[in-house]
């Protein structure tokens, strides 16, 4: 059961930053969860949200210090976070 703490990385606003509490296994399976894990996306991480593109419901978002992604909307639902000051 996730945390009332933890909100999907959807829900983050574009500059904002949080640390990646867990990732959910969606209709994808394992195998997505495994792909977002080799991308850096893994318990403790720092993320940022750098741009939403709302037309195609996709994130930019840094991974670490060097990292950028795209994820989609629906992938990125299934990130957890917990929001950071910073």
């Amino acid at each position: 059961m996730a945390n009332t703490n933890h909100h999907p990385l959807t829900t983050l606003e574009t500059g904002k930053a949080a640390i990646v509490c867990q990732i959910l296994t969606g209709i994808h399976g394992k195998a997505l969860t495994n792909r977002l894990k080799s991308l850096g996306l893994v318990s403790g991480k720092k993320v940022k949200i750098l741009r939403k593109i709302w037309w195609g419901k996709t994130l930019h978002v840094k991974v670490g210090a060097t990292t950028t992604i795209a994820l989609r909307d629906e992938e990125a639902k299934l990130i957890l976070v917990k929001p950071t000051d910073s």
